[in-house]
């Protein structure tokens, strides 16, 4: 931890995130790939996890426009903004449409996707139903599902599968994760994130993903995992992709809400990915 790091008090957290936004723009623009000082900016679209919302990109977002690329990081529907739009029938084709939508109505091609956590599932739903808009994938500690998998197929971090069946039957969402889970206990984040997360559509974890049986030739894949997430679910999908030569593997020295971390990292790598 830095030592200029805040402590947990709200001023404190939103001077540290102005702050490490501003390092990332005064960084990335110094360290900004060719194309983007040549004005041939890059469009991305980036998708939250469970419990949060569009506004954990702020930093990295605001730093990759200032770079001259486009920028795009909604609310997924039950979540963050939209949280007013939670509902039992809220799933991962909900999601799925949601960013499907944006890219089409838009009309934006070439997109750089970037998923993290469970927004993983999201973007391989994407990629598999608009492909031909899509430039490049990037997981962010996140979910890279096989077809017919759902999220807890993998992971039982929001409890165990019956645990979530019976939310879903009762028509109630998944509770927020204790600090823990998101290595936000006694973090100075803690207090500028917590109150910010929203409980998340039980449906999105029990569907099963339409992604793709093999990935498109042509689009670049970058996975990126954050060594000090305290559990292992994503461990794996880091393994298949470093065993992969047609992908790029990377591994961060953070936590898993590496974008408010270390945004400044997460910000170069974002920019210069194929």
């Amino acid at each position: 931890m830095s030592r200029d790091a805040p402590g947990t008090s709200p001023a404190g957290t939103r001077r540290f995130l102005l702050q490490a936004g501003a390092a990332a723009m005064v960084s990335g623009l110094a360290a900004a790939p060719a194309r983007a000082q040549s004005g041939g900016g890059r469009t991305y679209v980036l998708v939250h996890g469970a419990w949060f919302g569009g506004w954990v990109w702020k930093p990295v977002a605001t730093a990759l426009r200032a770079m001259g690329h486009t920028v795009y990081a909604p609310s997924l529907t039950g979540l963050g903004d939209r949280k007013h739009l939670l509902g039992p029938e809220v799933n991962l084709d909900t999601h799925a449409n949601d960013i499907v939508n944006l890219i089409q109505l838009e009309d934006l091609e070439k997109v750089v996707l970037v998923g993290w956590s469970y927004g993983g599932m999201v973007i391989s739903d994407v990629l598999a139903r608009i492909p031909e808009r899509i430039a490049s994938m990037v997981y962010l500690d996140a979910f890279a599902p096989e077809t017919g998998k759902s999220q807890m197929s993998y992971a039982n971090r929001s409890g165990s599968v019956e645990a979530v069946m019976n939310l879903a039957a009762q028509l109630k969402p998944i509770p927020l994760p204790a600090p823990a889970v998101l290595s936000l206990d006694n973090h100075p984040l803690a207090g500028f994130i917590l109150p910010r997360l929203s409980p998340h559509p039980t449906l999105t974890a029990l569907q099963p993903s339409k992604s793709l049986a093999q990935r498109p030739a042509g689009i670049p894949h970058t996975y990126v995992k954050a060594a000090k997430t305290p559990s292992t679910t994503f461990q794996p999908f880091y393994d298949m992709f470093k065993d992969d030569p047609r992908a790029t593997a990377i591994l961060m020295d953070t936590f898993h809400t590496l974008m408010l971390t270390e945004p400044q990292a997460t910000t170069q790598i974002l920019a210069n990915v194929k």
